[in-house]
């Protein structure tokens, strides 16, 4: 399954006010055609992303990255158990990247909320802060060598797992963000997903580059 993840504006009626606009900083908007955003479009979702070329008014790959970890949220069912109260905060842990953490922050900024939880950042600089207390967690390349005692640490747990290397899902990650032709593709493996007892949304998995693996 291939699919490129363009640049397209929200398109109006209740899809789109569902699931909305990428949430981007006030410097990422005055960027010409930086807009990321989410659309609906028809059956299928189109998750801009831009290019990581050195264009004016590009997003760059930590930007885009960061983008896509704002809504995650919106297209991932997590086990009740998960969740202390029906507001308990979605927490996003970033390991490795400041980049991407920054960019984050500066995204949900002003308050953001799905499902009644809001979104919330959690930097993590060493392994044993990990925790159940976080729902996505994003580990960096950098970090490339403790991903396998990660995945192991909190396989099971119900934590959303991304990455950013070729051999991520191979290892038991569940979404990895690569770079592919000037763009970051997106890849599922549904088989870990399942593991983590997470549900992902048809919407996220029509713009996935690659679905490894199947619903257990």
């Amino acid at each position: 399954m291939r699919h490129d993840l363009n640049l397209q504006p929200a398109s109006g009626g209740s899809s789109a006010r569902r699931f909305g606009a990428f949430g981007v900083s006030s410097r990422l908007a005055r960027l010409a055609g930086a807009i990321v955003c989410l659309a609906v479009l028809g059956a299928g979702l189109v998750l801009g992303t831009g290019t990581a070329s050195a264009a004016e008014g590009a997003p760059l790959d930590f930007q885009v990255k960061a983008a896509f970890l704002v809504n995650f949220p919106k297209y991932v069912d997590w086990p009740s158990s998960v969740f202390d109260q029906t507001n308990s905060p979605v927490t996003v842990a970033i390991f490795g990247d400041d980049n991407v953490a920054g960019e984050f922050d500066s995204m949900i900024g002003g308050g953001r909320i799905v499902g009644g939880h809001p979104v919330v950042l959690k930097r993590i600089t060493k392994e044993d802060q990990i925790g159940p207390d976080c729902q996505i967690l994003f580990v960096a390349s950098s970090e490339r060598q403790r991903i396998p005692a990660i995945l192991e640490r909190i396989k099971g747990t119900g934590i959303l797992t991304v990455g950013e290397n070729d051999d991520f899902l191979d290892r038991g990650g569940i979404i990895n963000l690569v770079h592919r032709d000037r763009k970051i593709r997106l890849q599922v493996n549904l088989t870990a997903a399942a593991q983590a007892h997470l549900k992902i949304s048809s919407r996220l998995l029509v713009a996935a580059d690659e679905v490894k693996g199947k619903f257990e």
